[in-house]
Parts: structure tokens; sequence; C-alpha cells
């Protein structure tokens, strides 16, 4: 079949024609592919960027999302400071100054005058209130960053807003800036919708209500489309370049949004699949916008169940994985080296040799010395739908696994029933393939998150369910003090205590990939923002 023939593009009668041969050859069925082409019909031109998106929606509540959702929620909602291009550098948004207290336990912010929600009311320091007494209420995702430490917010005028800390946070301001939990919600919509004491959670599941350039036009959940239109009103305005529309068509299948971007059905694509990446560079109209990344790929191990709660078992799984030839087979070879809990350029990671390498004897030898020392045991591991390269991981653990007595149950589920399975210890499987991010730009983000004890499951991203008092007393040190050095010290001693109990099979840290049609102009890519990008700033050329 000729996919470029005359201006690259077959026509739609031609496509649809060819769906059932293209549904079979890549992998998937012709009925889905027809269903995502008849949805282009709404893709236009230089006026609308297509995503295609690779996780469902489960809800756009601003003080819950915490997977790729934040792609769009990005758009809608503002935070009160944030990070300026790919710099770690916090630059103003929704506040225009702020001071410390010096011993970092209260941060005061101005605010920016004469913004507007999308629903007309204003945005003033109630409404900073609202929200974080909201995400601290709610208690999911990056709840875990403000819980511990915010006890009190004031709000002296409606331009001022006050926290005052329970224990110093000299990483409080950093954490404002991140584009989860903290994105200001609109205070009269959550009054307005409110169901009994849900804090309007029901509402805001499928409604929205920010400051951000963009707004929900619509979210279709038989097409499993998200549209986003101008907000008319934003306070940065719309001078120059912008898109008017911007569409998200949830495609969790990588062949098929493969498919969609060949044919210029979508913009730009979110599979992270190297081969099909690979495959796309090679393609005219489309470029690739490569990055050096913060993302880590690990596989989290159950540490409060046996037989995982026993660390020798745990550390016995590590040398069974063989992690160059998941670098070569999975990742082509563009998989940065990870030592820890901390990639290679966070200030604080781990300079020591890989502590775990692919070698079965030590293996052996550790599993020997187990509470299970011939194995004969049968571990759970669940997959996100459609993502071949944590199939491909899990592969190469059940295959090294096997060598030890230990068998490995595979089951793959979309990303809404596994992200509720796997959040609660008692449901949670026994190992579970995570790529992870900083939620903020200071090396206690992501160990709190992945490894802190106040993170387990949706309280953050501990999928571990691990928790070590002295790496809390270290991380809690490490915090209350601004001397740079010691800090990083003190990250890194956690780090040491992390990797000696193996709560995790960690992997390398990914080079980001971004396909995309070669008009897409503006792209910007920041790798403490996780996989997510600039709605406002990108256009076509």
């Amino acid at each position: 079949m000729n996919w470029h023939a005359h201006d690259g593009r077959l026509s739609r009668r031609e496509l649809l024609r060819g769906v059932g041969l293209a549904g079979a050859a890549l992998g998937i069925g012709g009925a889905e592919l027809e269903r995502l082409i008849r949805a282009g019909q709404v893709i236009a031109a230089g006026d609308t960027l297509v995503v295609a998106q690779d996780t469902s929606v489960q809800t756009f509540d601003p003080q819950i999302v915490y997977d790729n959702t934040v792609r769009i929620t990005r758009g809608v909602y503002e935070t009160l400071v944030a990070l300026d291009g790919s710099t770690p550098r916090i630059v103003p948004r929704l506040a225009t100054a702020w001071t410390a207290a010096p011993d970092v336990r209260q941060w005061t912010l101005t605010l920016r005058p004469g913004v507007r929600f999308h629903d007309g009311a204003a945005f003033t320091s109630e409404a900073v209130k609202v929200t974080f007494e909201r995400l601290i209420k709610i208690n999911r995702g990056f709840a875990y960053a403000f819980k511990p430490v915010v006890a009190g917010i004031e709000t002296p005028d409606p331009m001022t807003v006050r926290f005052n800390l329970s224990t110093p946070d000299a990483a409080f301001l950093a954490k404002l800036a991140s584009i989860s939990g903290g994105l200001v919600v609109s205070p009269k919509a959550v009054t307005e919708h409110a169901s009994g004491d849900d804090l309007a959670q029901g509402w805001l599941r499928d409604h929205t209500a920010g400051t951000g350039p963009y707004m929900l036009e619509r979210w279709d959940k038989g097409q499993q489309q998200v549209t986003l239109t101008q907000f008319p009103g934003y306070w940065g305005g719309w001078n120059g370049s912008h898109f008017k529309r911007i569409i998200f068509q949830i495609v969790t299948e990588a062949s098929t949004q493969r498919l969609m971007l060949e044919r210029g059905d979508a913009d730009v694509a979110t599979i992270v699949a190297p081969d099909l990446i690979d495959a796309l560079a090679r393609q005219p109209g489309i470029k690739i916008a490569e990055h050096p990344t913060m993302r880590i790929f690990y596989i989290a191990m159950h540490c409060q169940r046996e037989p995982l709660k026993d660390p020798k078992i745990r550390q016995a799984l590590s040398y069974a994985f063989d992690y160059e030839g998941a670098r070569q087979a999975i990742f082509n070879n563009r998989l940065a080296p990870l030592n820890g809990p901390l990639p290679e350029n966070d200030p604080a990671h781990l300079v020591t040799p890989k502590p775990y390498k692919f070698d079965l004897a030590k293996a052996r030898q550790l599993l020997s010395e187990s509470s299970r020392p011939k194995g004969g045991f049968t571990l759970s591991l669940f997959l996100f739908q459609g993502d071949p390269t944590f199939r491909k991981a899990a592969e190469i653990l059940q295959a090294g696994l096997r060598e030890l007595n230990v068998q490995v149950t595979i089951q793959e589920m979309t990303s809404s029933v596994l992200l509720e399975k796997a959040g609660k210890p008692e449901t949670a499987p026994d190992l579970l393939p995570v790529r992870n991010y900083p939620d903020y730009a200071d090396p206690s983000a992501m160990i709190e998150a992945t490894f802190g004890k106040d993170s387990w499951g949706t309280a953050g991203w501990n999928f571990s369910f691990y928790a070590n008092d002295r790496v809390e007393r270290l991380l809690a040190g490490a915090n209350e003090i601004t001397a740079q050095m010691r800090r990083l010290q003190m990250f890194q001693e956690a780090q040491l205590v992390i990797v000696a109990e193996a709560p995790a099979i960690f992997i390398g840290t990914l080079i980001n990939r971004v396909p995309m049609r070669s008009d897409v102009q503006g792209f910007s890519y920041n790798p403490l923002l996780g996989n997510t990008f600039d709605l406002y700033g990108i256009h076509k050329g």
C-alpha cells in the first residue's frame, strides 16, 4: 500500500478501504483505526494541534491528576510560579514576587492582579488557599509534598498569600512550580459544584475551571477525544502564534499513534517505543525532538508483602535482570545509566559504580540466603496496556527469574484500572514497571515521591510501598537546611540506604524523543516537567 501517494496522504475513502489490512499489519483492529480516522474529521489546518495521547483520562481534577493527563491540565490550569523554558530557574506565573523567612518556615507571595478564571471568578489569595487546602484534604498524588509541612495558609489581603510551615522546607518554592497538585482552581467552582463534602471532585472529574490559556470545550468519552479552545480572557494575551484549538485523541496503542502521525491525522505523538520512533524518523514530513531527561525507568517491588518483604529476595531479583540486554533490545542503546533513585543529571545522583548488574550466580547466592532459598514462588506483574517498552522489560525479568525457579505472571490492563489497583497495598501487584520523573526542581522530589513513606500508591508514586526511618530522617534533615553541599550529601546517604534495600530494579534513565510533524514549531521541553510540553507556546510554521 502506498502511504505517500500524491501529496503524502491517501484520500479518506482509500484509507478506510485499507483499514482492515493496515490494522492487521500493525496488530490492531480495523474498527479501532476507522474510529480514529473518522474522528480525524475535526483535524484542521494551522489553527489546530492534534496530540495522540497515550493515557486515558480518569479525571481533570487539578488536585488529583498525577499521570500523563498533566499534558492536558497544564494548558488549562496554572501554578503560582513556573520553570523558565528548559531550565530549573523559577520565574513568576500567577505570583509575581515572593519572600521566605530566614528559617524557611514561612513563604509569602504577591499575586498577579487582573487574572480571571474561565468561570469569570477573580483570581485572589482566597483561590490559592482553597486550592492548597483542597489538595491536602483530598490527599492524592502531589499532596505528599505539602500535607506534612503546611501548617496554615493566611490571606492578609486579596493579592497576598502566606504559607506557614510546621517544619523548614528549603524546596517549598520549587514544589509550587510543579504541574501536579498546585494548579490553582476557581473557588467559585469548588463551592457551587460541591456534592456533600466531595469538594467538587465529581464535577471536576469532567469539567475544568482554571486560569490557563486554554479551556475545556468538550470531553467526548465515546470518541476518547478531549478538545481545548482558547480562553479569550487569558491574562497573557494572544499576540503572536498560538493554536485556537488543541485536540488530544486518546490512543493507547503505539502502532496506531505511528499511523496517525504518518497520515497527518496527528501533529504530535506521545509513544515511547524506540523501534516505532526510529521508523518514524525515516519518514518524510516527520521530525523527532530529542532531549536528555530526568525520567527514570525501574520495576517497583512490593516491600510489604511476602516473599518480597525479604530484602535478600529483592536483591536477588536485582541481579537477575539483564540490564545491558534491556538497553539494547528495548531502547536501541538510547538509555542512560541509573545507579539509584536519581538520574545522572541530578546534582545529588550517586557517583558509585552501578550497584546491581546481571549476575545469575550472585542472584542464586542471595536467594539461597533468603527466606525462600529454593525459589518456588510466583510473582504478579501488571502492565500498562499497549506499551511495548513495559512488555519487553517484563519479559526480560520473567526470563531471568525463571532461572531462579521463580515464576512471573504478566497481566496487561488499561491505565485507569491499573492505577486503581496498584495504588493500594492490598490490590497492588508484586512487580510494576514504572517510568517516573521529579515533580519539582530539587533532589528531594524523586526520592520522596518514589520511596517516601507518605507517598504510598495514589498518595504519591511509591508503588514499592517502601518505608525506612533513616531515609525519612535524612530527607527531613535535608529539607530543613539551605546549605546546598550538605543537602546533597544527605540525599546521597538516603540513596545508599535505598539501593542497599533494593525496593526497585533500577534499569536506566530515558532519553525523551517526541515524534511530530515537521511544521510543528515552538516545542519546549523541560526535563523537570515530565513528558509534557508548553501548549501556549507551540504553533505551526
